[in-house]
């Protein structure tokens, strides 16, 4: 898939017209939908506290990690950033800074500088990990 969306090809297959899966910008945009959608719905003030899901808004909110998860393994950049914000900050789901730190190293590693800085603070604060002041300048 990802050849023919390098040769131009980005909706159907050339040889037996099958719709192609989305690619990485089309999933990081159904799934920043889906999260907008249910963070006006949970928190219309934008206060930062989100109560727990019902059961419909955390099974789409699954489905929007589960498009951001493939989105950054396709290489999108902001949908790593994305998966780290939301495990940092438990929008959603259980706050994991373990998911968070490995959401942001991708996303760090490919050049993103707010996950470097997220990266930074999770070392300088040892949010999810031991104290390092080193690796928190890196």
């Amino acid at each position: 898939v990802s050849e023919l969306r390098a040769r131009g090809v980005s909706e159907t297959c050339p040889l037996c017209r099958a719709a192609l899966p989305p690619g990485p910008e089309k999933l990081y945009d159904l799934a920043g939908r889906v999260f907008m959608k249910i963070a006006r719905a949970v928190d219309p003030n934008r206060t930062g506290t989100w109560p727990a899901l019902s059961a419909s808004q955390q099974e789409e909110m699954n489905g929007a990690i589960v498009m951001l998860q493939e989105a950054m393994d396709q290489g999108h950049i902001l949908a790593a950033r994305s998966i780290g914000d939301i495990y940092f900050w438990g929008k959603g789901v259980a706050q994991d800074y373990e998911r968070a730190m490995a959401a942001y190293k991708v996303a760090g590693e490919a050049g993103d500088a707010m996950s470097q800085f997220q990266l930074g603070k999770m070392y300088f604060e040892g949010l999810g990990v031991a104290v390092d002041y080193q690796q928190a300048r890196a």
